[in-house]
């Protein structure tokens, strides 16, 4: 686990002492996050999340660092999404590449529970109020968006560079990038189509304002 700086923490002698302590010390909105437990190996590992104090709690066996007794911790939840990264790359990873759903070594179900509960654990890092969370949510979505287009066009660049415009210069470049020359060649006429839909709108907009 990453190194964080918990909102409070304790040492309890056993997993029954820790269980007491999280009991008593949240509220009765807290529910366990059973999937992402699951998935970190519920015999070493224990989320809940607290709607009312906006927390995660996550308690952990110290017996893997050669340690006694479990540590409860209770985190921020921006802290608890870092905590939680490694996990939720793993089930994207999966969601990439079906291969693991198809061959029945993972269960699309649990993955997707276990995405729902991360929601809820990134949706406690926002605004109470429910059109400011709206907002922050928008907003990182555009920046994320604005990012990929910018990766999209660097792409786009590489892969015109290296096809040039010579004969069997897709080819070339799809080789080199281990994808088929079709494939080359959509990646190119895709960044001239989002330039020219780009264009295309900006000249109605000037028609719109004239």
């Amino acid at each position: 686990m990453t190194a964080v700086q918990p909102l409070a923490e304790t040492v309890a002698e056993d997993w029954d002492s820790a269980r007491t302590h999280l009991a008593e010390n949240t509220s009765t909105a807290a529910y366990d996050l059973t999937e992402l437990t699951a998935l970190l190996d519920a015999e070493l590992h224990h989320l809940v999340l607290d709607p009312q104090t906006r927390t995660i709690w996550w308690a952990y066996d110290n017996s893997p660092l050669d340690g006694e007794g479990w540590t409860v911790q209770q985190l921020a939840p921006s802290d608890a999404a870092a905590q939680l990264s490694d996990v939720v790359d793993l089930i994207q990873d999966r969601q990439d590449d079906l291969a693991e759903y198809a061959d029945h070594h993972a269960d699309l179900d649990r993955d997707q529970e276990a995405l729902d509960e991360y929601a809820a654990v990134l949706l406690l890092a926002l605004p109470v109020e429910p059109a400011e969370a709206a907002v922050k949510i928008k907003r990182r979505r555009r920046q994320v968006a604005r990012e990929d287009a910018l990766q999209q066009r660097a792409y786009a660049r590489l892969v015109a560079e290296l096809a040039g415009t010579e004969h069997g210069g897709k080819a070339r470049a799809g080789r080199v990038l281990g994808v088929t020359d079709v494939q080359i060649g959509r990646i190119i006429r895709e960044d001239q189509q989002r330039r020219a839909a780009l264009a295309d709108a900006v000249r109605a907009a000037r028609q719109t304002s004239d």
